[in-house]
């Protein structure tokens, strides 16, 4: 264990109680001196701007050390300090006037000439009963701490023994000054001296500036006000459009449902529809068959058994391809569809089947009940079957389909 070199008080540290800043540009450390005065440290190879108090690490040293209810004293090296964010101000600012625990003495010591106004300034609006000094180098800084403790300093550092009225109205300006740009008090008494008095435009500007301020706080407010209630305005807009939204998504939904059902009904049938056009093509192919055979076995001329035949053959093939197509066929649609599978043999069953109904006149929503498909099933094979065929786009598909018999007749 180390111990202090002024005053050989034993020196508390703890790995948890160092750490490097967000940023990384510097290590902060806390230790503690004795059993009461808590040491602040920053470790940097250059000038640091400190950006947020360490409040947490302080808190967690005061429990762990069990100094919960004690009178401390905080001593902060300031070396290599250059500036404090205006978050670190308002954070700093609070907190003085917040102190949990109970600290009766701060010591700022080793400080730059560019921070000791603002130093200054912190130490203007102190509470009364806090002790705010600005020291020289270590010794000095832990010896006022021991005089404080002793009473020997108490009036030096709470400032009742400052004489003179100039060192008066400088501390007057600057909490002033502090309590407007920190913690936006713009309805405050300004203290103003005689006119006659060097500092008297002093006050007199920070006067002006208060009331600019204000002026500018009032604007931010009714600015601030404007852009709730817009925000406002667009949620309810935006809410009540999302709720549109899902009513309309919850017709929709009830639509498919619907169409689902339609859809399961219009298979069911088209099911039974090909069942029933199975069973007639079979007992009529069968038929067929039968009297083939007995044409065969007919006692009459050659001709006409080969002609009779022959229309028995075309029944039987026409019969096959209404198996395929699940659709029953005339004589004339069976030669239809025999013609386009031999120009376009690339076309597969549906689309032979569609064709065919395209021929007959049917649109696509009568065709689409009729395959059990949606209507924009339907729009989509014949845009496909436009390309399959080779036909212009400006040209019609039932055009063609009609008058393919004659181009291969």
């Amino acid at each position: 264990m180390h111990h202090c070199p002024v005053t050989g008080l034993p020196i508390t540290e703890r790995s948890q109680w160092s750490f490097d800043s967000p940023k990384g540009d510097y290590t902060k450390k806390f230790t503690l001196i004795g059993n009461d005065i808590i040491h602040v440290q920053k470790s940097a190879r250059h000038g640091i701007i400190l950006e947020h108090l360490d409040q947490a690490t302080l808190s967690a040293l005061i429990r762990e050390e069990k100094l919960s209810g004690k009178q401390l004293h905080l001593l902060i090296d300031c070396t290599n300090i250059v500036g404090f964010s205006y978050a670190y101000k308002k954070e700093f600012t609070s907190l003085i006037y917040n102190w949990n625990p109970d600290f009766r003495i701060v010591v700022f010591y080793n400080i730059d000439p560019g921070i000791r106004l603002q130093l200054d300034m912190f130490r203007s609006i102190a509470p009364h009963g806090l002790a705010f000094i600005l020291s020289g180098n270590y010794e000095e800084a832990i010896s006022f701490i021991m005089g404080f403790k002793s009473g020997k300093m108490r009036d030096e550092a709470t400032g009742e023994s400052r004489g003179g009225q100039d060192p008066l109205v400088r501390v007057e300006f600057l909490s002033t000054l502090a309590r407007m740009a920190w913690l936006k008090m713009f309805d405050q008494q300004i203290y103003l001296p005689s006119e006659t008095h060097a500092s008297y435009p002093f006050f007199k500007a920070l006067e002006v500036i208060q009331g600019d301020f204000k002026s500018m706080e009032a604007e931010h407010d009714l600015i601030l006000n404007q852009t709730l209630e817009d925000c406002r305005r667009q949620l309810a807009q935006k809410t009540t459009a999302l709720n549109a939204q899902i009513e309309l998504n919850r017709k929709n939904a009830r639509q498919f449902r619907e169409e689902k059902l339609a859809l399961a009904s219009r298979v069911s049938s088209h099911d039974l529809e090909s069942t029933r056009i199975s069973t007639a093509n079979a007992e009529k192919t069968s038929t067929l068959k039968t009297l083939c055979e007995l044409i065969a076995d007919l006692d009459a001329e050659p001709q006409i058994k080969q002609k009779l035949s022959s229309c028995c053959l075309n029944l039987v093939e026409t019969g096959r391809k209404e198996a395929q197509l699940n659709t029953e066929l005339t004589e004339a649609d069976s030669a239809f569809i025999s013609m386009l599978q031999k120009k376009h043999p690339n076309l597969n069953q549906r689309e032979l089947r569609i064709c065919l109904l395209i021929k007959l006149d049917y649109n696509s929503r009568d065709i689409s009940r009729m395959m059990g498909l949606s209507v924009r099933g339907i729009e989509s094979t014949r845009y496909r079957l436009h390309r399959k065929i080779g036909i212009e786009k400006h040209r019609s598909l039932k055009t063609y389909l009609t008058n393919l018999p004659v181009f291969n007749s």
